[in-house]
């Protein structure tokens, strides 16, 4: 059977409380569902947090005394985060389908730039085209449902990861409302764990790429080159 460290059981379910947290706080923010108020909302999301700091020790304690198998544990945690994301990301995709998303209200798209706040200006920036907005719903559908078959994972989950950064980064710039800051950080720690046992498979990948300007052997002339494309262009 195979053994984990302790930390490495920490880290699996706190991801996985945080990925579970993301999902219960997204299901609760739509307003669509009656029976999920904002008390049961919050309970739920901090009973998530408990679970996922105290199952660890179970879980811990279980393979020591080989009472479950780690190895199933493990890989239930892992599919906890990864139908978490997707379900997540499938709910904004759907949003935005259904035009819930990128709506500013008419009384504030009629103020001067200015006079705007960056949320509602990058709110009407990707709401003016319905194209980008469709665009940006099927990329994050179709990634949310590759992200749960073996073959399509990987290139999913870094395709997404490489998305939540760039959102995460227009959330903290941009000065976006804290539930929007949150799930972007929670959605990208969860994929960067998914894709962090691949690392070395990423890694020999970008090793096997061609080398740039490979007719060219000598290292100083291709440092010319690239040196150039940059100060050149000033």
């Amino acid at each position: 059977m195979e053994q984990h460290s302790l930390l490495n059981k920490w880290v699996a379910a706190f991801v996985a409380g945080l990925t579970s947290i993301a999902l219960i706080l997204s299901l609760g923010n739509s307003g669509s569902i009656p029976w999920l108020p904002p008390t049961i909302v919050f309970t739920a999301a901090g009973l998530a947090l408990m679970i996922a700091l105290i199952f660890p020790f179970i879980w811990h304690y279980w393979e020591r005394r080989q009472l479950r198998d780690s190895t199933a544990i493990n890989a239930l945690l892992h599919n906890i985060i990864r139908y978490g994301i997707a379900f997540n990301l499938a709910i904004f995709g759907w949003r935005k389908i259904f035009g819930l998303q990128f709506v500013v209200d008419d009384r504030i798209a009629s103020l001067p730039m200015n006079q705007q706040s960056g949320e509602w200006l990058t709110w009407y920036y990707f709401g003016y085209s319905p194209v980008f907005g469709t665009f940006l719903a099927l990329f994050q559908i179709a990634g949310a449902y590759l992200l749960l078959f073996p073959k399509t994972f990987f290139p999913a989950a870094i395709s997404l990861l490489v998305f939540m950064l760039n959102l995460t980064f227009i959330n903290i710039c941009y000065h976006m409302n804290m539930g929007a800051l949150v799930q972007s950080v929670l959605l990208t720690i969860g994929l960067a764990f998914l894709c962090w046992p691949y690392r070395q498979s990423f890694i020999l990948f970008i090793k096997g790429l061609p080398a740039g300007f490979a007719g060219t052997q000598r290292r100083w002339i291709k440092n010319i080159w690239r040196i150039s494309a940059i100060l050149g262009s000033l």
